[in-house]
């Protein structure tokens, strides 16, 4: 044997790999263009639905805030009636916080105070309190700006109001209350608090 033939044929082993097919790339191109138009696919899905909820979140915002400015315009172009000097003054509700008062629900009083006009169906007849600190109050308006009972005086000479609030209410639950105001205990002051007052300045020195 000569060193020649002790020597492997050197392509014994080796295994031809034919050439791929114009076919076979072309199909592996295909399945690629599909993969990727899939996914594409997907991620505009994913951002269309993304859209769609911002927009309906945004068109529910919308939508509210149409309506809370519609209910708002409703109760502002509502025409509610200022009240009277007497039903302002005749009334317990605080114009500031709920300037609405109903006069009379199904004929009969009502009395009841609202920051929002009433609703129909649950007040017969209301007015607008907003206006009454700006009503002229009449020269003939009945005040405390009168003597006191001399028996008043006596009997209660220690519970007499001072000198720099000598409007006293001598009956009612506010007896014995004292004001800088004449009006405070007339005007301005139901008569189950105050049904009578008088000036102590007056009559009990």
């Amino acid at each position: 044997m000569t060193k020649y033939e002790s020597i492997p044929h050197a392509n014994a082993d080796i295994t031809m790999t034919p050439p791929r097919s114009d076919e076979s790339v072309q199909r592996r191109h295909s399945k690629m263009s599909l993969r990727v138009i899939l996914i594409g696919g997907g991620v505009v899905s994913m951002l269309l639905v993304i859209a769609i909820a911002v927009y309906s979140s945004t068109g529910s915002s919308a939508t509210t805030a149409a309506a809370t400015v519609a209910l708002g315009n409703n109760y502002v172009s509502s025409s509610v009636p200022s009240c009277t000097f007497e039903e302002c003054y005749g009334s317990n509700c605080n114009h500031e916080v709920a300037p609405f008062t109903c006069l009379f629900n199904n004929g009969g009083p009502h009395g009841g105070c609202s920051p929002t006009p009433w609703l129909e169906g649950t007040c017969t007849t209301s007015c607008d309190l907003t206006n009454c600190s700006f009503l002229d109050i009449p020269e003939d308006t009945k005040s405390c700006d009168q003597p006191c009972d001399q028996t008043f005086c006596t009997d209660y000479a220690d519970r007499l109001c001072g000198d720099d609030v000598p409007y006293q209410c001598t009956s009612g639950s506010a007896k014995f209350g004292c004001s800088n105001g004449k009006l405070e205990w007339t005007l301005r002051t139901s008569s189950d608090t105050c049904s009578s007052c008088c000036n102590t300045n007056k009559s009990c020195e």
